[in-house]
């Protein structure tokens, strides 16, 4: 009997010497990728990693100005730290659409000198508890005065565009992809019934009518060029168009229409929309 007891203590020695561990154990060090009542953040908001990376990235001598889209890969344990980081490759854009090439050594380095001195993150939660979780994303990585000119020359660029879009007169009333309101359908009737000021002399009368309205939707998603097109209001006409228009003026911007079958750059165009707003 002593050496049978001997012989199960000697193998449960063993077993947890190997790392076997129980099923708590075993859920207890899962590693989530979803499903988690929390993601993990940093710096409490969403996306600051991004910032934090090119405030602390210095350049390697010899390294190129900018490295585009590198794939990172890093585990957010229950304490915010992190671990398992891996650093792999870059997608580039080519002529002939997007393309996998390494990164440099050198920048590989920088970007895990920065990630191990990262501070703690505010890990996932899941049923009120912490758990490690997988982060996987791209990063495009610069030092911080390459990334505000890059910001400025795309304010730029943009802003010319817009213009020469105006300038142009051009309009479109089909395209691939038509404008949007933000929000989509489904918040268009709610905007417009939370923000109506419906006239009072005609509600006091209950006088109802429908406003249709046609408006340019630019490419920057402001909206110009109201025009009404049909009122069918029996009285009260001038007063339900005036809400009509101060309504489609007030709505925040659109998403703009778009043309072009090349899903990765399609092209931002004007577009004349038809609205109708119900009085009733």
């Amino acid at each position: 009997m002593k050496t049978l007891v001997f012989r199960l203590a000697s193998l449960l020695a063993v077993l947890m010497v190997c790392g076997i561990q129980n099923p708590v154990q075993a859920q207890d060090n899962k590693v989530y990728t979803s499903n988690v009542d929390e993601m993990p953040v940093f710096n409490g908001e969403i996306g600051s990693e991004y910032d934090y990376v090119i405030d602390h990235y210095r350049r390697p001598a010899g390294a190129p100005e900018k490295v585009m889209n590198v794939e990172i890969t890093f585990v957010v344990e229950k304490n915010g730290k992190l671990s398992n980081i891996e650093i792999g490759r870059q997608l580039r854009k080519t002529s002939q659409g997007f393309e996998y090439s390494p990164v440099p050594p050198s920048v590989k380095k920088e970007i895990m000198r920065i990630l191990n001195a990262m501070p703690a993150w505010t890990p996932a939660k899941k049923n009120g508890k912490a758990v490690r979780y997988k982060e996987e994303f791209f990063l495009s990585v610069m030092e911080r005065k390459t990334r505000d000119n890059e910001a400025r020359e795309t304010a730029e660029e943009w802003e010319r565009k817009v213009r020469e879009s105006k300038e142009s007169g051009k309009v479109y009333e089909i395209t691939d992809t038509p404008p949007s309101f933000s929000g989509g359908d489904k918040a268009f009737m709610p905007w417009i019934k939370a923000n109506m000021k419906y006239p009072v002399k005609a509600k006091e009368k209950g006088v109802t009518g429908q406003v249709v309205l046609t408006f340019i939707v630019e490419i920057d998603g402001s909206i110009s060029d109201i025009k009404i097109i049909r009122n069918t209001a029996p009285e009260f006409k001038a007063e339900f168009e005036a809400e009509a228009i101060r309504l489609v003026k007030a709505m925040p911007a659109w998403n703009p229409a778009k043309i072009g079958t090349n899903s990765l750059a399609p092209e931002k165009v004007r577009y004349r929309y038809t609205c109708l707003i119900a009085f009733k």
